[in-house]
């Protein structure tokens, strides 16, 4: 199995250079024994490969030298025979239960590909984005974590804290509830850190750190969320300028935030983020038959 792993991961970063994902987490998905694999060789080799949840497709690609051959049309048809013979009536890109990538690079003009076979964006209008930056030249005034801005303290928080990030939580983000229940995040060695912007003894912003959670000498930015009566006043972005100065002070080399959304972009980009990949949301419904 390791082999197989091993081998599909390897056609991947060939393929996707630039897609930001830890490589660990990448192997776990791509070894799940749920999983469906459809292959296809040339010369005893892999040039090909579909791997399969459910009804979704986390990774379809093909050797950059192979492409253009017919290859990634036969293996989306029997991929879609695949999962249409399972039960299902529509087939996703990218995202399912686990995700390697959330859709298509439109960077690489994947999209295309799927456009071209009955896909669509599922977002409709939104875009579907990672972004981040090289940290060599950032830089922050000298504001740093622990410092009161503006009458708003920016400190990473202790478990102690839970309690109000949840209650901040309950009108905006709630569905980040979950991962901020975690209390790994809250141990002061942690390589996963939750930042929180304090205003009168409220939480009024949160944030996720991760270093090298996403690939050696990168950290990740995640979760960022202020309640509703609290936006628009820089909190965010503060948060996330504050994040990228930490990760910049303990030696990474860039910051990372994945898998968000257009509505975010004017938040990030004046925190010296820009964007660096746009996905292509695909579904197509099969109708559960498949011609």
């Amino acid at each position: 199995m390791m082999d197989m792993v091993n081998e599909i991961y390897k056609l991947y970063k060939e393929t996707l250079p630039d897609i930001v994902r830890n490589e660990e987490i990448v192997k776990a998905i791509l070894g799940s024994p749920h999983n469906h694999i459809v292959r296809h060789e040339v010369d005893g080799r892999l040039a090909g490969v579909s791997v399969i949840g459910d009804n979704t497709i986390y990774l379809i690609c093909v050797g950059k030298l192979l492409q253009g051959k017919g290859i990634g049309t036969a293996l989306l048809k029997e991929s879609e025979a695949y999962i249409a013979s399972a039960g299902f009536d529509k087939v996703v890109l990218g995202a399912g239960k686990e995700y390697i990538m959330p859709g298509a690079s439109m960077n690489h003009g994947f999209h295309r590909f799927f456009e071209k076979r009955g896909y669509t964006h599922a977002w409709g209008d939104t875009r579907c984005i990672d972004m981040g930056r090289a940290l060599r030249d950032f830089q922050y005034s000298d504001h740093s974590v622990g410092d009161t801005i503006n009458g708003i303290t920016y400190r990473w928080a202790a478990i102690g804290d839970l309690d109000g990030i949840l209650k901040s939580l309950s009108d905006n983000e709630e569905d980040f509830s979950a991962y901020y229940r975690n209390e790994d995040y809250y141990k002061e060695a942690s390589r996963e850190r939750v930042l929180i912007a304090e205003k009168d003894g409220e939480v009024v912003g949160t944030l996720a750190v991760f270093i090298e959670s996403a690939q050696a000498g990168m950290g990740s930015l995640a979760f960022t969320a202020t309640p509703r009566r609290h936006r628009n006043k820089g909190i965010a972005t503060t948060l996330v300028a504050l994040a990228s100065r930490y990760v910049k002070d303990i030696g990474m080399e860039g910051v990372h935030g994945s898998y968000t959304y257009s509505g975010l972009i004017g938040m990030y980009s004046r925190a010296g983020l820009d964007v660096c990949m746009d996905y292509f949301m695909g579904e197509k419904t099969i109708g559960g038959k498949f011609e």
